[in-house]
């Protein structure tokens, strides 16, 4: 395993955590600041590395064990898995996004909040919520102000020596912590979209096993594949084609070739009369005698 793979194997979970904990912050201040964004669209957002690392991994075995068998096509599994990851991903990254714009919309859901609040008489959100951006007020320092009980609404600016409404920051507020849950939903994308596609080419899914075994040859780092005995012997042949006859003996000429004698080599082959045997020779000439007699 290279340096670089050694990195990116242990950046990736940090990473994860990073992110992770940025949407866990992000929740905790939507909860503080009595934000106009889903808690549940914020714990989604803080689970959503950690369901992202599980299930590329489990992408990544799926595509390790289709290299395996030499399947060259994606799986149900692998299909439901990354088609759920896709889903997920895009339902959490466009509601973060409706949180951030557009800004003149924005006002509506913040003023019901506002209004729920203190309609409810919950002092304690309200005045965090001025104390967090030292304003009074939601349109204006009269507008809805702590303290409401049996006070006006303008001591809030007098006691606290404030000018400024809380729809603005209150506003930035919801905007920027939304834009924390899109930040995280894009990079857990981004991750596991550069993750799957390094798995797929550097398996058998980009390259056939006649391509794998061309670079194990090349880079030396496997052995010379095993050939059967039938291409083995027409390999054999098709060499011994090329090469001089088949020799019986060491010093015997090839077979199917007649030299000539070095003196009448322009003139082609000589058939040449065997020697007969001492003894035997003269069988014939007898028996041919013997005829003519």
């Amino acid at each position: 395993m290279s340096l670089l793979t050694k990195i990116v194997v242990l950046a990736i979970p940090l990473l994860f955590l990073l992110l992770t904990a940025l949407a866990g912050y992000a929740y905790s201040q939507i909860r503080f600041l009595s934000l106009p964004i889903s808690s549940a669209l914020a714990l989604f957002t803080v689970v959503l590395p950690l369901i992202t690392g599980i299930s590329t991994q489990g992408v990544r075995g799926l595509i390790v064990r289709s290299s395996k068998n030499e399947q060259y096509q994606l799986t149900i599994p692998l299909i439901a898995v990354i088609g759920f990851q896709l889903i997920y991903e895009t339902v959490v990254a466009t509601l973060a996004l409706t949180y951030i714009l557009p800004p003149s919309s924005l006002n509506c859901g913040l003023r019901t909040k506002w209004m729920a609040l203190y309609k409810a008489k919950d002092a304690d959100a309200i005045r965090t919520i001025q104390d967090a951006f030292n304003c009074c007020g939601f349109n204006s320092v009269k507008d809805m102000a702590f303290p409401f009980r049996n006070q006006a609404a303008s001591e809030c600016a007098q006691t606290f020596h404030r000018t400024e409404s809380c729809v603005g920051p209150w506003r930035k507020a919801e905007q920027m912590n939304a834009g924390w849950l899109l930040f995280v939903a894009v990079i857990v994308f981004s991750v596991k979209v550069l993750s799957i596609l390094s798995l797929l080419t550097n398996t058998s899914w980009t390259h056939p096993p006649w391509g794998r075994r061309y670079r194990r040859e090349v880079d030396g780092d496997a052995e010379e594949p095993e050939e059967d005995n039938g291409a083995l012997t027409r390999r054999l042949i098709e060499e011994n084609a090329n090469d001089e006859g088949y020799h019986d003996e060491e010093n015997e000429p090839a077979v199917g070739t007649l030299e000539a004698p070095s003196g009448d080599r322009d003139q082609g082959p000589r058939v040449e009369p065997s020697q007969l045997i001492e003894g035997h020779g003269n069988e014939w000439h007898d028996e041919g005698h013997t005829s003519n007699t």
